[in-house]
């Protein structure tokens, strides 16, 4: 799922095989490979896994550069270059707690304290007090006192206080061994510490610290929805620039006389969109919100007002056989577009609704086969990990119903909306100083005009509207739940499973 740099010059499949197992890995065997990766391509990585220790790599004329404007040997230079990849990654950007330093030069504390944060992150208390228990073995009373304040509170501990409790826990076994020799990893980190600055956590090599490390960076769904839109943007760009006719998008526009739409200006818009997802995650929930928001007003710009699923629909002769997922991913991408440019409605978003929404856009914008592509495994894991394990199609007939009733229960409630003497849903409004009557008939109208009439009421009704929108990929295709309840890998059933628990 996530694209990871391993920077090692003692390389071997053996050892990429038991340390990452069956993860997507590019290996960089020397100091000159590495720099060259971190300063051209370091939007193509996840996460970076270095040695600290690089003395097998070539003697470059780089490297004897290097070396001589530290006044050191190439030896000792290489000896410790990751120290100086890992200030390149910072000096680029990338992010310290996505840096992981795997190296036989730290020692069995720094294990030990590695291994109680990862007992924290994974909630296992009681592996977590007995971590802290045997690093504390030897600590005096008073000792003991001092570490354990960090975590005393009767509310409970977070992420800072047990950041606290490591810092001492390191502080203490530094000073414990002060005027002994240290490796190279204590090295760096009393450096970078007098400079104020964080170093990486590191992890022995053979031990399963790794392999834990990155399955909490693999269960993060901000980053695997990043590299499933950095990676479906390069696809949809490569095969564009290859085939024009790849595009899709332009049989969705109403009036063509007036309106355009070229391979450069979608191929641009999908560079935007591949930046759109900063590498830094947002910490906290508001902030995060407002990287989505400004994502999905990227995603579903394209959707202005000369483009309409009706146009396509009209194209293929108003037969929907064959085209009704498209048409469905098309009108959900316009009421979106309509939805986010006048309220907030659909907030707090989710890396889960976005994946959702780039991929029936990508699939209404593109000629994309029936197969699943690479990109849209990742998308889809963010979705689930759990998806539906067959839907049988009588229960999802009444979940169907049940939707469709709900929704027109909704409506009647509202003061614009009454019912007809055959029990139609008819919307009252006004339009140019006059009252008018519209029926509303299909699903897509009654959930947009639950929108339209909460959107700027200080009393709006709060309603999922990220289901109301998943439903109607159900409503829409109800005629067509054999191919999307179908035992297969193909793209629709496919998304079907993974949305269908969140969908009702």
């Amino acid at each position: 799922m996530l694209n990871i740099l391993w920077i090692e010059d003692e390389y071997s499949e053996q050892k990429q095989k038991q340390w990452f197992k069956d993860r997507i890995v590019t290996v960089k065997n020397s100091f000159d490979e590495a720099a060259s990766a971190i300063k051209a391509n370091l939007f193509d990585y996840d996460v970076v896994v270095l040695d600290i220790n690089l003395e097998n790599s070539e003697h470059s004329e780089n490297v004897k550069k290097y070396a001589a404007r530290f006044g050191l040997s190439v030896h000792d230079f290489l000896e410790r270059s990751g120290m100086n990849l890992y200030f390149m990654l910072l000096e680029n950007g990338f992010p310290i707690e996505r840096i992981v330093f795997l190296t036989a030069n730290a020692n069995a504390t720094t294990s030990n304290i590695n291994d109680l944060r990862q007992a924290f992150d994974s909630g296992d208390d009681d592996n977590f007090g007995e971590i802290l228990s045997s690093i504390t073995n030897g600590f005096s009373d008073k000792e003991k006192n001092e570490a354990y304040q960090f975590i005393n509170d009767p509310d409970g501990c977070d992420e800072d206080d047990i950041t606290a409790l490591c810092n001492y826990l390191e502080s203490y076994f530094i000073s414990l061994n002060e005027g002994q020799q240290k490796n190279t990893y204590e090295i760096l980190r009393d450096t970078a510490n007098s400079c104020r600055i964080e170093v990486p956590k590191a992890f022995n090599k053979g031990s399963n610290q790794l392999d834990i490390e990155l399955k909490k960076h693999e269960g993060n769904k901000y980053l695997v929805l990043r590299r499933g839109v950095i990676d479906g943007c390069g696809f949809l760009k490569q095969q564009l620039q290859a085939q024009e006719e790849f595009l899709q998008f332009r049989e969705f526009i109403k009036d063509k006389e007036n309106h355009e739409i070229t391979a450069t200006e979608i191929i641009n818009y999908l560079d935007t969109l591949a930046l759109s997802l900063v590498a830094r995650i947002q910490t906290d929930q508001e902030s995060l919100n407002i990287q989505y928001r400004l994502f999905l007003r990227t995603l579903v710009h394209e959707w202005e007002e000369n483009i309409e699923a009706n146009s396509f629909k009209e194209k293929y002769g108003n037969n929907l056989e064959s085209i009704r997922d498209i048409y469905t991913f098309g009108w959900t991408m316009k009421m979106t577009r309509n939805w986010v440019a006048h309220a907030k409605l659909l907030e707090p978003l989710n890396a889960q609704f976005i994946a959702f929404l780039f991929l029936i856009n990508m699939r209404a914008m593109f000629r994309l086969p029936k197969a699943i592509q690479s990109y849209e495994e990742i998308l889809l894991q963010c979705i689930s990990l759990s998806p539906a394990n067959g839907i049988n199609i009588a229960s999802i007939r009444d979940e169907i119903k049940r939707s469709e009733e709900n929704i027109d229960d909704l409506l009647i409630r509202m003061n614009n909306i009454h019912t007809d003497e055959k029990s139609n849903l008819i919307l009252t409004y006004v339009e140019k100083k006059e009252n008018k009557t519209k029926r509303l008939k299909y699903f897509n109208d009654k959930i947009n005009e639950i929108y339209r009439y909460n959107t700027g009421q200080s009393d709006a009704e709060d309603h999922n509207y990220k289901r109301f929108l998943l439903q109607y990929f159900w409503v829409n295709q109800k005629s067509d739940l054999i191919n999307l309840t179908a035992n297969s890998y193909d793209f629709l059933p496919t998304l079907a499973r993974h949305i269908y628990n969140d969908s009702f």
